[in-house]
């Protein structure tokens, strides 16, 4: 049996007709660019006691509006290494838009004072920090950001992206291991603006384009922030001296009057940042001789050896441009003359091996 009369009929027609009119407004609105106008008219066609009546028409017209959403993501796995008054070391972000319109980006950048970067607490500052964005998007071919390059985002294209480079100098009195993190702040702006115009949430103006903001899962306010940084590496020596008893001893081993022993210092370099200018002095008891030209170190005075190389080292002639000398009872090595200095590197070892003599008393008359 049929219950639904004519006008039931026409109802259950027209909404249909508004639900299918909606679904292809929602397919249509997924990616499609803001400021696309879109246009829906209804017609109804109806009789009355089968007499043709004059269709019923409407229209409904809008604009599709822009979907802000972006997204800045660190590139780096990890802090980036910086030694103490390093300058131009640097790290990048990745800023994706994600939006159906293409947008300027504003940036600001701060150094932190507290708070985690990558699980790390920030301990330190850097000396200068300042940040450029690449020349072109990634589609573009994504140049390498130079240091005084763009401040601003300027018409990045919808699924498009592109870097932006944080540089920054470290001071000479940074500590090993200490952390100084970076908040850079994008806000989206007005395409065409130079980043000049930010954008506002805005809503139901049917002939104009609004601001939706969706970058965060719950909406969101136009920004983003992201967070990176530099750790403090610093040379990691260990030095060690040790001595033995080598001849005239009377082969008893001990360090008795006439015996000659050797020194041996050991610096290792644990760590994968180069000890530079190393520069050694070594106190001498004044109770024993430093032994010259001696015949195991190839004729030289003090033995050098840098991971297998032996560098010449003889005292008996102060500057004489080997780096070694005698001032006093204090044995130098590695001076301000040496050349090259002496550079321990990525787990290195230096050794300076010598030779004193404790000297034997005169014979009682």
């Amino acid at each position: 049996m049929k219950f639904v009369n004519g006008r039931t009929g026409l109802v259950f027609r027209l909404g249909a007709m508004v639900a299918a009119l909606l679904l292809g407004h929602q397919a249509m609105a997924i990616g499609t660019e803001a400021g696309t106008g879109i246009d829906n008219t209804v017609t109804v066609d109806f009789e009355v006691n089968g007499v043709d009546q004059a269709d019923l028409t409407d229209s409904v017209s809008f604009v599709v509006d822009r979907r802000v959403d972006f997204d800045l993501t660190p590139l780096g796995a990890a802090l980036v290494d910086v030694t103490q008054s390093e300058t131009g070391s640097y790290f990048d972000f990745l800023l994706t838009n994600d939006s159906n319109s293409e947008l300027d980006f504003q940036i600001d950048i701060a150094q932190m004072v507290a708070g985690l970067v990558r699980g790390v607490g920030d301990t330190g500052t850097m000396a200068t920090v300042d940040y450029a964005v690449s020349a072109a998007s990634v589609a573009g071919g994504d140049p390498e950001p130079v240091r005084l390059g763009p401040q601003f985002v300027d018409q990045l294209a919808a699924d498009d992206s592109i870097r932006i480079r944080v540089f920054g100098d470290a001071g000479a009195g940074m500590l090993d291991g200490e952390v100084a993190g970076v908040q850079l702040d994008v806000t989206a702006a007005e395409p065409g603006s130079g980043g000049a115009t930010v954008l506002v949430d805005t809503t139901d103006t049917d002939a104009g384009i609004d601001n939706v903001f969706a970058e965060d899962a719950a909406g969101g306010d136009g920004v983003q922030i992201a967070f990176d940084g530099w750790i403090v590496v610093s040379a990691d020596l260990a030095v060690t001296k040790t001595y033995s008893v080598i001849a005239g001893d009377l082969g008893s081993g001990q360090p008795i009057p006439g015996a000659t022993v050797e020194y041996v210092i050991t610096i290792v370099n644990s760590s994968a940042t180069p000890a530079e200018a190393v520069l050694i002095d070594d106190v001498l008891d004044p109770d024993v001789t430093l032994n010259l030209n001696v015949a195991a170190y190839g004729g030289n005075d003090i033995d050098v050896d840098l991971q297998g190389t032996t560098l010449p080292c003889d005292v008996e002639i102060n500057g004489d441009g080997d780096g070694c000398d005698l001032n006093g009872t204090t044995v130098t090595v590695g001076a301000a003359d040496y050349v090259p200095t002496i550079i321990i590197g990525d787990s290195q070892t230096l050794t300076i091996t010598y030779q004193v003599t404790i000297p034997d008393p005169d014979p009682t008359p």
